[in-house]
């Protein structure tokens, strides 16, 4: 790779990066403040149901990240992906597909594995796909990137994941476990080409 074709790779990544925060952060927002002022809280109870067959949860399943119960939950998920997406977007060379595919999959284990008559809403479950998607490629696929992002913030992500797992009255256990373990799985087999530069997101 010569220095042109390292420019434009660097270009196209910083674009992705400020692409991905309009892609998640912008809707979580967007539908926060619809569901405050519009809504009237009504958004939130399309939450993950766990096994529940009803069209509600299963809008939950792929949209409960956009859902939160108040202020403080929805700005710390935010700035806890604002680091984790600036990351995806250096290092993912179509990050879109793979948020995507984190988002569903958390949604899915949270499902199944969920207490029931219980309702999960929030990000968070997302964040831990993204942390368990980075620590699976960096473990198993030899990710050199997110190896290195692991050994550099490692202090911060583990004790993230260690407080995400502690079981906590009003905190998704369900959505940090299932997420992280979701991740797990599609980090150790992804794959990455460095020297691929695409414009197609």
């Amino acid at each position: 790779m010569n220095w042109q074709q390292l420019t434009t790779l660097v270009i196209v990544r910083i674009k992705q990066v400020f692409g991905l925060y309009a892609f998640v952060l912008l809707p979580m927002w967007v539908m926060f403040l619809l569901n405050d002022t519009v809504f009237f809280g009504l958004w939130n109870i399309f939450g993950i149901v766990p096994r529940a067959l009803d069209i509600g949860s299963m809008i939950g399943v792929v949209a409960s990240w956009t859902m939160h119960g108040n202020f403080s939950h929805l700005l710390g998920n935010s700035l806890t992906l604002m680091q984790i997406l600036f990351l995806f977007g250096l290092f993912e060379n179509n990050a879109y597909r793979t948020v995507i595919k984190l988002i569903v999959a958390a949604g899915l284990v949270t499902w199944v594995i969920g207490s029931p008559l219980s309702i999960h809403i929030g990000a968070s479950g997302l964040c831990f796909a993204m942390l368990g998607y980075m620590i699976g490629g960096a473990l198993f696929a030899r990710r050199w990137g997110y190896l290195l992002a692991c050994i550099v913030m490692g202090t911060g992500y583990w004790l993230t994941i260690k407080q995400g797992l502690i079981p906590q009255q009003g905190i998704s256990f369900a959505a940090h476990f299932g997420g992280l373990c979701a991740g797990l799985l599609l980090g150790a087999n992804s794959e990455h080409a460095y020297t691929r530069v695409s414009n197609r997101y």
